[in-house]
């Protein structure tokens, strides 16, 4: 009788491409969601194991109430701010195209003693600069309107599509909860790889969704409400301004920038200086020095230590290079969402690498 081991190993391997090939075409428009609704509930694991006891030990229970604590406490707010943010932002280009319209010789002469004056420019290239911003005005605000309408489709796409990303999130969430545990080890029973490696890339994924999601979250809290309290101080619409900030926090070195930059730049043309000074102390020193630059790495290394495996592997987080490079690579790619998801692939990334040295290290030259 003839031996078809290896045909029936080699075919059940294309059958098993094919498979996840499939699967992942017929998924294809939810896995951003699903993806997100993963890294939500693997971040907040711990709390649907600390309701399941109150729940009459029922995991559909449990998962129902951790699903409608996330959505209350994470993702709705995070809706409603990114929703104000596009119609505030809305508000104000209607604003500065009717304030431009409006200008006359008179107050351009005005604008040029209050701002341009204090540059490093002759009289006639001040003058020039006048005449080429008055000119091309309407161009400049349809670009900035282009640029803000690309960011808003970025950040939020369609109406419909992020309703229905929304919607399914939370769905995908439950049964994350749920089962998230049977998922787990049926995914660890499938897998070629020693159950030790199949643990190490779940705790690295886990661990890492827990610092990134919290941290995140901590940090855009933090910079909002400072500079929701110096704006109220300044006479200025702390509430939105605090909220524009939390918002843009989520991208590292340039977030907080996005909203108070502009605010100084307005605040110069008004003639409000000690407004304009007193923001861009507090975006540098405070938002951009104490918050994003020491408050961070603390936070994420206060996270890192308390979880089980002491952060171990989980430097990605807290390496600057990495960090930015795959942020805004995943914003380009997913949009806001690609906040979360970069610096997850990346990591994920690495701990792959990682098990391959771990599995074949007495392989490798270290001379």
């Amino acid at each position: 009788m003839r031996d078809n081991q290896p045909y029936e190993e080699g075919f059940l391997v294309i059958l098993l491409l094919l498979a996840i090939v499939g699967v992942l075409w017929l998924f294809s428009p939810f896995l951003e969601a699903l993806f997100f609704a993963m890294i939500l509930a693997t971040a907040s694991y711990k709390g649907y194991e600390l309701l399941l006891p109150h729940c009459k030990d029922s995991p559909t229970m449990a998962a129902s109430a951790m699903s409608t604590l996330v959505f209350l406490g994470v993702i709705a707010p995070v809706t409603y701010l990114l929703v104000e943010v596009s119609l505030q932002v809305g508000h104000l280009y209607s604003d500065a195209q009717s304030w431009l319209g409006a200008q006359d010789a008179e107050s351009l002469a005005a604008l040029n003693q209050s701002l341009l004056s204090y540059l490093p420019l002759s009289d006639q290239a001040q003058a020039s600069a006048l005449a080429q911003i008055k000119e091309h005005s309407q161009k400049i605000l349809g670009f900035i309107q282009q640029t803000t309408l690309f960011l808003l489709q970025g950040v939020l796409g369609t109406t419909s599509s992020f309703i229905t990303f929304i919607g399914l999130s939370i769905f995908a969430l439950f049964f994350f909860y749920r089962d998230g545990h049977s998922i787990a080890q049926h995914l660890k029973d499938l897998s070629p790889l020693e159950n030790r490696f199949d643990q190490m890339i779940m705790d690295r994924f886990a661990a890492l969704s827990t610092v990134l999601t919290l941290s995140v979250l901590g940090i855009a809290v933090m910079q909002g409400i400072s500079f929701a309290l110096i704006s109220w101080v300044l006479g200025l619409p702390g509430l939105f301004i605090g909220m524009a900030v939390a918002v843009t926090s989520f991208i590292p070195v340039v977030g907080a920038a996005l909203v108070w930059i502009p605010i100084v730049v307005y605040s110069l043309l008004h003639g409000d200086y000690l407004t304009a000074i007193t923001i861009t102390i507090w975006g540098v020193v405070v938002t951009g020095f104490v918050i994003d630059n020491i408050m961070r790495p603390l936070m994420i290394n206060k996270l890192t230590k308390s979880l089980k495996s002491g952060g171990e592997g989980l430097e990605v987080a807290n390496h600057t290079l990495i960090t930015v490079l795959s942020t805004f690579a995943g914003l380009i790619h997913f949009g806001v969402i690609g906040l979360f998801f970069g610096p997850v692939i990346a990591a994920m990334a690495i701990t792959i690498f990682d098990v391959y040295e771990h599995k074949h290290g007495d392989q490798l030259d270290r001379s």
